[in-house]
């Protein structure tokens, strides 16, 4: 038995986008093009060798017609592609963390972020998937509500409860 947390959802970001890319029947310099970045760049993230900001993936779900929430973190359906609020993260985060009482050194100590990531992302800077998923965690909330102003701003549980037994009447 494994024991432990999930991979966050950001690892399955690779698959999604290659997966996503082939089915659409663009090879990496087509989707490049239509995304404005470079296909290396669609190869590094295929590849899994870099994490890219919010802005890169929701290039990709733009030009793939697919959800930006879904890409990054893997919540909800592809097709739920929708306007995203990227410059809205640092109200977010700066709202969520008042709210639940902490400090921006409680927020650094909780993700192992510099205080300069921290405020850099309050102040409007973009930031990686990874950076937004950590910071998402920490302060209990889903990363794609955090990262694009999409979806719950908490997340389910994942787990699920076994129903009782039916108990047989007398």
């Amino acid at each position: 038995m494994v024991r432990g947390s999930p991979n966050p959802g950001h690892f399955g970001l690779p698959v999604r986008l290659k997966k996503t890319r082939q089915a659409a029947g663009y090879s990496r310099l087509a989707l490049s093009l239509r995304a404005g970045c470079s296909d290396a760049t669609v190869g590094y993230l295929e590849g899994g060798q870099r994490w890219s900001s919010l802005g890169t993936v929701a290039r990709f779900a733009s030009a793939l017609g697919c959800s930006a929430v879904w890409l990054a973190y893997g919540l909800g359906t592809p097709e739920e592609a929708g306007a995203v609020d990227i410059a809205g993260l640092g109200l977010r985060l700066a709202s969520v963390r008042a709210e639940r009482g902490l400090t921006k050194a409680d927020l650094v100590e909780a993700t192992g972020l510099s205080s300069a990531a921290i405020l850099g992302i309050e102040r409007g800077a973009e930031a990686r998937v990874d950076t937004v998923e950590r910071i998402a965690k920490a302060l209990g909330v889903s990363p794609g509500w955090l990262g694009y102003g999409i979806g719950p701003m908490v997340l389910p549980p994942r787990r699920r409860t076994r129903s009782a037994p039916a108990t047989a009447s007398p």
